[in-house]
């Protein structure tokens, strides 16, 4: 791309673009600089990675905040009309399983879904299961 420097302000744009849930790449093609500048840049400076994760925690809120209020508005449509449309309906509901899935992707710690499973028995020892023979 070129050889511009990430300066505060540039750096404060990509992190505003983050926040308002737009894709890196974008971000770089709009801004005319490199993803492996940007990518070598976080490597040297946490600060920058911090940044970096914390707007995308942002976009991710804004996203889903988005989402919610495409999905009040097709509600009220449907109540207006008597009756959705189908197309629609999918896109919105794609539209929140993308946002989810991004939520999951980007923010682990906030979003778990894993399900952990400990078990135990009454003296707070692992449980050994063994196979009777009977």
């Amino acid at each position: 791309m070129n050889n511009i420097k990430f300066t505060n302000e540039i750096l404060d744009q990509i992190y505003c673009q983050l926040a308002l849930g737009n894709g890196i790449k974008n971000i770089l093609k709009d801004l005319n600089l490199s993803w492996e500048g940007f990518r070598k840049l976080m490597h040297k400076k946490p600060k920058v990675r911090e940044q970096y994760e914390l707007a995308k925690q942002d976009g991710v809120d804004y996203l889903l905040s988005e989402s919610a209020t495409e999905l009040r508005k097709a509600i009220e449509d449907f109540k207006a009309n008597g009756k959705g449309d189908l197309a629609t309906s999918h896109l919105i509901k794609e539209a929140v399983a993308l946002t989810k899935w991004k939520a999951s992707k980007l923010l682990p710690k906030y979003n778990d879904n894993a399900q952990k499973l400990q078990l135990s028995n009454a003296d707070n020892k692992p449980l050994i299961v063994k196979w009777s023979k009977d």
